[in-house]
């Protein structure tokens, strides 16, 4: 039986793997005024890029991994949160990029340097798209973080 080309199409895109077609290159791009940290990519699995202010401990981490999927990765901060005893401030679904992704916030550290980690995961095909905010506890939310957080999901893929 001959196929047109369509139909060819909608055929290998239903055979093949849940989200191996889904995946997209949206890019992170870091906030504006901190400083980009070069660094070396020693897992061709995982692409890196992390952003910081200089004299201060707030920076930014987005991790693009083709191999850890979105559900693995949540449930292992979920699974970290249980063990540790962990009562995050921020625990829930949001859009980003047409997508359900989902944020986690919580403190950490010694009473005299605590830090705030909000982790925002976003899933990206097989893979999951992680953008980690570290900041000084009492520091509100660097505006130009928001900013690029909030472009990276309008992004749609």
């Amino acid at each position: 039986m001959r196929r047109s080309l369509p139909t060819a199409l909608a055929l290998i895109a239903a055979l093949a793997p849940a989200g191996a077609l889904a995946a997209t290159d949206v890019a992170f791009i870091g906030p504006s005024g901190w400083s980009h940290v070069d660094s070396a990519q020693t897992d061709p699995n995982r692409k890196i890029d992390q952003w910081h202010i200089a004299g201060d401990v707030a920076s930014v981490t987005y991790i693009k991994d083709s191999v850890t999927g979105y559900d693995a990765a949540l449930a292992l901060i979920k699974a970290n949160f249980t063990n540790n005893k962990i009562r995050p401030s921020a625990d829930k679904d949001f859009p980003c990029q047409g997508k359900t992704a989902h944020v986690v916030e919580f403190s950490t550290g010694p009473d005299s340097s605590r830090i705030v980690i909000n982790r925002m995961l976003v899933p990206d095909g097989a893979g999951v798209d992680t953008i980690t905010y570290v900041r000084a506890d009492g520091t509100p939310f660097d505006s130009d973080v928001k900013k690029s957080e909030t472009s990276f999901c309008a992004v749609a893929p």
